[in-house]
């Protein structure tokens, strides 16, 4: 995975947990409620889009790894249309439902990724000792 697609997924990674602290100590319908809460939740959720699109540019691969990552990224553009606002029950159910089971999708996706990095850097570095090079 590019670099580049790594921190853009750390970027919706970061957006989330922001998400999680802004609705912790309350219950997630009464603190979805407060204007200012909700307000911040739908600007990460506009971090997370753009994190993931960005990153599904430099890395088309990630498509095989989460087929249906364009109908979620289709839903965050749902919860934060300011056209046609959702309802609250609505984004609570995307929030509590949604949104993490995408959070363990991009922790895993990164994850994979490191172990391919680190069984790629193993046989390198065992060709290099095979060649002399140590």
């Amino acid at each position: 995975m590019s670099p580049e697609a790594q921190r853009r997924l750390g970027h919706a990674l970061q957006a989330i947990s922001s998400i999680q602290r802004y609705t912790a100590n309350v219950p997630l319908q009464e603190s979805l409620s407060d204007d200012l809460i909700r307000s911040a939740v739908e600007r990460q959720l506009g971090i997370v889009q753009e994190a993931l699109r960005v990153a599904l540019l430099e890395e088309p691969s990630l498509r095989q790894i989460w087929p249906q990552v364009d109908s979620w990224l289709e839903a965050c553009a749902r919860m934060r249309d300011w056209q046609h606002p959702v309802g609250l029950e609505e984004l609570v159910g995307f929030v509590a439902g949604d949104l993490q089971m995408w959070q363990g999708r991009l922790v895993e996706g990164l994850r994979l990724q490191q172990d391919e990095g680190a069984k790629l850097d193993r046989q390198i570095a065992e060709n290099l000792r095979r060649l002399g090079y140590e």
